[in-house]
């Protein structure tokens, strides 16, 4: 995923910082149920051997079409980044996972997450409210006014490197 990140964001000529992503959803931690306002527990994965014959057998035929263009994708990215300069583009990979840590580390304890829900009646309301700042909507986007702070030194430096290359301003 971070490739894709980076192409895109090389190829539209804006700031790393405008892709990082900071994460709501990670196994052991909590989420909205699809259709349900109700926190639960987010499971981590797991299949069982049968599961797994399935998909590499039934699965990936009835789903032959999805699998032929995901394979076009994946090699379209491949011959961008080619044509981009695959040293370049892992260089930015691992200065995207340095941002993403950075915003992680400063981020994590001034975001409130939807879920889960404090026990204590009388605190739900004030989370409810936080949680609510924090989050474009639900439990999307969280944390993106601290991401913006977080990296808002960095941001500006790459983008007058960017206006500069390109005549932008």
């Amino acid at each position: 995923m971070e490739e894709s990140l980076v192409v895109l964001a090389m190829l539209a000529q804006i700031p790393l910082t405008d892709v990082v992503i900071y994460s709501s959803k990670q196994s052991g931690g909590y989420g909205f149920a699809k259709g349900n306002e109700d926190c639960v527990k987010l499971e981590k994965k797991w299949t069982t051997p049968k599961i797994d014959e399935y998909i590499l057998g039934d699965y990936q035929k009835a789903n032959k079409d999805d699998y032929l263009l995901y394979n076009a994708a994946q090699r379209s990215l491949d011959k961008t980044i080619d044509a981009l300069g695959r040293k370049r583009v892992e260089e930015n990979v691992e200065l995207l996972k340095s941002l993403r840590q950075q915003n992680e580390d400063q981020c994590t304890s001034k975001t409130t997450m939807p879920c889960p829900q404090p026990k204590d009646e009388s605190m739900k309301e004030e989370h409810k409210r936080l949680a609510k700042e924090s989050c474009y909507f639900a439990d999307f986007g969280c944390g993106h006014a601290c991401t913006d702070v977080a990296l808002s030194d960095y941001a500006e430096k790459e983008w007058a490197s960017i206006t500069s290359l390109y005549g932008r301003g």
